[in-house]
């Protein structure tokens, strides 16, 4: 008995799983095939291997490409002999690298066409690019003035710093100091 319920809850899973490629007609299911990347998933309590995008039961154990084994049961076995149960909803890429099914197991087109199916528009976003050139002339023009101008207030502030220890106040050490600033001083008002 507990036999024919579970032969009758793979069959309903499996069934649900195939009913949208069968509303759909011959052409898109063909699409269908290749909209499934090779791995294996735990839908519905159900081990089930990924090939070619066909979906069927695990009925042997398979090796991912990092020595990762998942048996049909859904234990994943590690190359150090790590045990871990498959989450029901993941899935196991030919890389052995756990990830959700819905997210990471479709391929691009098949990511694609689904948000075209609930969304109704298409999935990319175009931003428009620059038509002329990033910095208008005039822009760096005032650019290079303003670099000057940054270059000029660091020798004023050198100055003024060698001012300060030199003398406080007026002496005569001081004169050459106090003309270059009035120098500096000049350039910066134009």
């Amino acid at each position: 008995m507990p036999h024919l319920v579970l032969a009758c809850f793979v069959f309903g899973s499996l069934a649900l799983t195939a009913a949208p490629a069968l509303a759909q007609t011959a052409p898109a299911a063909t699409t269908q095939a290749a909209s499934l990347k090779d791995g294996v998933v735990r839908r519905g309590g159900v081990t089930l291997r990924l090939q070619a995008g066909q979906t069927t039961r695990l009925s042997a154990p398979v090796t991912m490409d990092n020595g990762l084994v998942v048996r049909p049961d859904g234990i994943m076995i590690g190359k150090d002999g790590s045990r871990q149960m498959l989450p029901e909803g993941k899935a196991v890429n030919m890389q052995g690298v756990v990830v959700n099914f819905t997210d990471d197991m479709m391929s691009a087109p098949a990511i694609e066409q689904h948000a075209r199916q609930v969304t109704g528009q298409p999935t990319e976003t175009r931003l428009p690019g620059p038509t002329q050139a990033l910095a208008p002339q005039r822009l760096a023009t005032e650019l290079r003035r303003t670099e000057q101008r940054l270059a000029l207030l660091q020798q004023l502030s050198d100055r003024l710093a060698e001012r300060t220890t030199a003398a406080v106040g007026s002496n005569a050490a001081a004169a050459p100091i106090d003309s270059k600033l009035q120098q500096i001083d000049s350039q910066l008002r134009r």
